[in-house]
């Protein structure tokens, strides 16, 4: 199989990816706001956001696109990395903001504007909202206080992938191996009707996280026909998908009757997307403001369908449709940049810090060896002068002063020694001097599992 160089340096930051990712946002923030039936609307979206609406529909797409950008950055960020160190960066990367953004929803969906059960489908309890600060609340069956939050359950079990990789050690070989067999095995989970491995697997989205793997590879590595082929195959895994999943989806949430041609496109720029902007020079484009938009992609998802909604559902009979949605989208935005400012950028180093050290406790504890008795002094056996064989020989032992014993040190050899040596008279006085240690051997220790 022919290869070619990588384009740029892998550890070099991706601007063009950041702002990929702002993209991704504001589709799905259009999409919530002008083609999404919702309580904002009272149902359908208003007439006058057709035009807008039935292309931004689409936008629910950004979704998957999400999930390759996610593939592409997970394993870059975890390829030679320690467990402990990436599961610290994932924490604290995803709660800090998390936590308040839930917690607003949490009161602005229980007291300041109680969900319609007629449109969510389901009454949000009290235990619900509290289940919903964990992050992983669909592993519970508990429903999201808010609509983008799904998305973070499927990002939660790719993580646990992510790190079982790492725990088996993450190679080239063992990447592909696993991108080849993901998408499969999920297929045949879900086709047996197995909950757990389905679950575990994620036969729906599985193909856009492995599409993303495979092209951190290309753009690690170079390019190779063999990785270009598995991104084909996840390409035809994510196509059987989107065409049923969206087709149904977008006919659900929105007033008008989706393309299946505009779905399969959409599908495949998933992947081209990313494909463009870490493949080409593109990859090579940076700049201040592109690692802003990167900054406030996760606050903008979080806070704008439950925030924008309300906003949209207060001004939209005074100011109208258009205006109402430019407020709603002025608002989440302004509410992204105070999340990161006034509570990412603050706090998430320190509960980085504080996880990593909490986590490195925990996989290495401390153990105190317990404390050996020295061996007692040998004593020498009687030189014998073979002038003077057959008389009786005398040994002279060590005079050992109370407290005067040699202390150890726990390695093998002691912290002092005797000064009285040991003598012979019939060898003439010959001194043998203290026991000796050799200091190439030491004791006991405590073994790290050596990173993947």
């Amino acid at each position: 199989m022919t290869s070619v160089a990588p384009v740029s340096t892998p550890d070099r930051r991706l601007g063009m990816l950041d702002v990929l990712r702002l993209l991704a946002a504001i589709s799905v923030v259009a999409f919530h706001f002008t083609a999404r039936n919702s309580p904002a609307w009272d149902g359908p979206v208003p007439g006058a956001l057709a035009p807008v609406g039935q292309w931004a529909a689409y936008g629910r797409m950004g979704v998957p696109l999400f999930f390759v950008i996610s593939g592409f950055v997970l394993l870059m960020s975890s390829w030679g990395r320690d467990v402990p160190g990436f599961v610290a960066s994932r924490v604290a990367r995803l709660y800090p903001a998390y936590w308040v953004a839930a917690a607003f929803s949490i009161v602005l969906v229980l007291y300041v504007w109680p969900a319609n059960p007629a449109f969510f489908g389901h009454d949000i309890t009290t235990t619900d909202a509290l289940l919903n600060l964990t992050m992983v609340q669909g592993a519970f069956g508990v429903h999201d206080v808010d609509g983008p939050y799904w998305t973070l359950w499927y990002e939660a079990r790719f993580y646990l992938l992510i790190v079982l990789l790492m725990l088996v050690g993450i190679t080239r070989r063992r990447i592909l191996a696993f991108c080849a067999l993901w998408p499969v095995a999920g297929a045949l989970a879900e086709g047996a009707d197995s909950q757990l491995l389905t679950a575990v697997l994620m036969p729906d989205y599985a193909p856009f996280f492995a599409g993303g793997m495979l092209l951190y590879l290309i753009h690690r590595d170079g390019h190779d026909t063999g990785t270009w082929l598995l991104v084909g195959l996840q390409g035809l895994f994510a196509l059987n998908f989107s065409l049923e999943y969206y087709r149904y989806v977008l006919g659900l949430e929105t007033p008008w009757t989706p393309s299946a041609a505009l779905i399969a496109l959409g599908t495949l720029a998933c992947f081209a997307l990313v494909a463009l902007v870490t493949l080409t020079s593109l990859a090579r484009r940076s700049a201040r403001w592109m690692t802003v938009a990167g900054a406030l992609t996760y606050p903008l998802y979080l806070v704008h369908e439950n925030l924008g909604w309300y906003v949209i559902h207060l001004v939209r009979d005074r100011v109208g449709p258009w205006l109402a949605v430019l407020a709603a989208t002025v608002v989440a935005l302004a509410a992204a940049v105070a999340l990161h400012h006034l509570v990412e950028r603050p706090v998430s180093g320190r509960l980085r810090a504080a996880t990593l050290a909490m986590l490195r406790s925990t996989a290495r504890p401390e153990s105190t060896a317990p404390e050996r008795i020295p061996s007692p002094i040998p004593v020498p056996a009687a030189a014998v002068d073979p002038l003077r064989a057959g008389e009786p020989s005398t040994v002279s032992f060590p005079v050992i002063a109370p407290g005067s014993l040699p202390r150890h040190n726990g390695y093998g050899r002691s912290d002092q020694a005797d000064s009285r040596p040991v003598t012979s008279s019939s060898a003439g006085g010959a001194s043998l001097g203290p026991p000796v240690f050799d200091a190439s051997q030491p004791g006991p220790r405590c073994s790290s599992a050596s990173r993947p």
